[in-house]
């Protein structure tokens, strides 16, 4: 008989709650049947355990408990499956507290345990597309359901149907994440008499929910299931809640009753095989949303000291397939030809112009926006370098927040060619670390590595070519003046090099460069606001 080890924080012969009973439920209607199991609580795992059992396989639920130096033995072992229960993958456990459920990029974590595990169990709908999102793992499996014993499904059953004589009940409970005093404060709003139902043992408390005519829930973090939701509908009961319901998305609580237990038993059996197939080594179908394509525009003249650590460091992105790279040679004197020749046979996904004018650097650009195939579109210039995971996380943040036009972060400036392998001084960049506004676009927000969406040059047009340094924040401030919305993701972009030989930064252009920028702020003095305006007009006044 294959071994099991089955590792939670908890179980329920010390905590009664919803992980525990599914996991209990798992267990002793299903494991134990097939597998020899041994359970063990988070906190007494050890680094030995997991090397002596690298055989067999690993159940982890919840992992509160579980050592750093732990979770970094199992990356060495791909032998654990993660039931997920309570948002472990944000540092606050509660995504809800974000808008459209998108934390924060830093308060991501467990990031490499979750994409190392097997398979990662969810329990929804809602919650797959959460953690989907906030993660974007590629290993997510959608139970669409919860487990219960026979025991328990014994008592819901011998319940339904009985006489109900409490109007409004609200479960009366300690834990926050459950919304007591939100639902007590919503029967208020509404002039509703309620009554508390106390959660006792599973008999008792089903025993008194049966008698409740409406149930008043109102959660306060995602639940990522909500068994009390699926049991009220047993037994019945309407339902007062809000749209942190997991099981809702799964359209579980338009029915009730005899109809909704049989359903949930059905799916209990399916859950079973599933967790079947996957300790088997079968091939399971995992959650997927699809993303939009990116495309990389990269204009080159005198480029050839920098393209070939460039191209080694973009090909290297972590979603490079999902992108296509268009490259455009404006009429560069020098031999960076032969350096993206070879690239260009390795990789289908890299095109390449050679012109015979140079259009300028916004005239590559618009080229480039022009010809392109992704629904987004990021400029990179030849002498930065992106980490490698930007563009993957930018698409993220740029796909799920709702009505947003581009999105950029942090980038640390260098004053040598950029190298991913080297650590530098964390030196921000000052035109990236404002958060989005108005008056913040005083400064070139969002600075030299921005990802955005090609519809936005419908909206707001191309760069305007009559600019030679300064078109880019010429054109965001046109954006930002018609209504453009950008948000700043919490990372480190990548690296800007300062070179004394760029547009942007060298001296021998800065006359020049400070007209076009006298002429833009001026332009635009409507978007900055009149404080603003008054603080950095004696300097564009020279």
């Amino acid at each position: 008989m294959n071994k099991i080890i089955f590792i939670s924080d908890f179980f329920i012969d010390e905590i009664i709650g919803g992980a525990e009973f599914s996991n209990h439920a798992l267990i002793e209607e299903y494991l134990c049947k097939d597998f020899l199991i041994t359970k063990i609580k988070s906190k007494d795992v050890t680094r030995e355990l997991i090397v002596s059992n690298k055989n067999n396989k690993f159940i982890i639920a919840n992992f509160f408990e579980l050592s750093d130096d732990c979770k970094k033995e199992f990356l060495n072992y791909r032998n654990y499956f993660i039931i997920e229960h309570d948002h472990k993958y944000v540092s606050n456990n509660n995504p809800a507290i974000f808008e459209n459920f998108l934390a924060p990029q830093n308060l991501i974590q467990n990031i490499n345990f979750y994409k190392n595990a097997i398979y990662v169990f969810c329990q929804s709908t809602l919650h797959s597309e959460i953690i989907y999102k906030n993660t974007l793992l590629n290993n997510i499996v959608n139970l669409k359901g919860n487990i219960w014993t026979s025991e328990q499904f014994s008592i819901l059953e011998a319940n339904i149907g009985k006489k109900k004589y409490i109007d409004f009940g609200i479960i009366e409970t300690f834990n926050k994440n459950k919304g007591m005093n939100d639902s007590i404060q919503y029967c208020k709003n509404k002039n509703i008499n309620y009554s508390l139902i106390p959660q006792t043992d599973f008999y008792d408390f089903i025993e008194n929910l049966s008698s409740v005519k409406t149930l008043v829930f109102m959660p306060t973090w995602v639940e990522t299931f909500s068994r009390l939701a699926i049991e009220a509908r047993i037994l019945g009961c309407k339902l007062i809640t809000n749209k942190l319901i997991g099981s809702a998305s799964d359209g579980y609580l338009s029915y009730s009753g005899f109809e909704l237990l049989n359903i949930i038993k059905n799916r209990q059996k399916e859950i079973f095989c599933l967790f079947k197939k996957a300790i088997n080594n079968e091939k399971l179908d995992t959650f997927f949303v699809s993303l939009p394509k990116i495309s990389i525009i990269t204009s080159l003249f005198k480029a050839e000291k920098y393209i070939k650590n460039y191209l080694d460091s973009i090909v290297k992105q972590t979603i490079f397939n999902d992108c296509e790279l268009i490259l455009i040679n404006a009429n560069s004197p020098q031999n960076e030809e032969e350096i993206i020749k070879p690239y260009l046979e390795k990789f289908t996904n890299i095109r390449y112009i050679k012109l015979e004018k140079d259009p300028g650097l916004y005239g590559c650009w618009n080229m480039g926006i022009e010809i392109s195939k992704g629904e987004y579109v990021c400029n990179s210039n030849v002498d930065d370098i992106r980490n490698l995971e930007n563009l993957e996380i930018f698409r993220k943040y740029l796909f799920f927040s709702k009505d947003v036009d581009l999105v950029y972060g942090d980038v640390c400036a260098v004053t040598e060619m950029p190298d991913l392998n080297k650590n530098y001084p964390l030196n921000l960049f000052e035109h990236c670390i404002p958060t989005f506004s108005k008056e913040n676009m005083i400064k070139c927000l969002p600075g030299p590595l921005p990802m955005w969406k090609k519809t936005f040059h419908d909206k707001y047009g191309l760069f305007d070519i009559n600019y030679k340094y300064a078109g880019d924040w010429e054109m965001w401030l046109r954006a930002v003046r018609s209504g453009a919305n950008f948000i700043k993701v919490n990372t480190i972009s990548g690296f800007y090099y300062v070179n004394p030989n760029g547009l942007s930064t060298s001296n021998d252009f800065s006359i020049e460069r400070f007209k076009e920028e006298k002429t833009i702020f001026w332009e635009y003095i409507d978007v900055f606001g009149q404080k603003v305006t008054e603080q950095y007009s004696p300097y564009f006044s020279r």
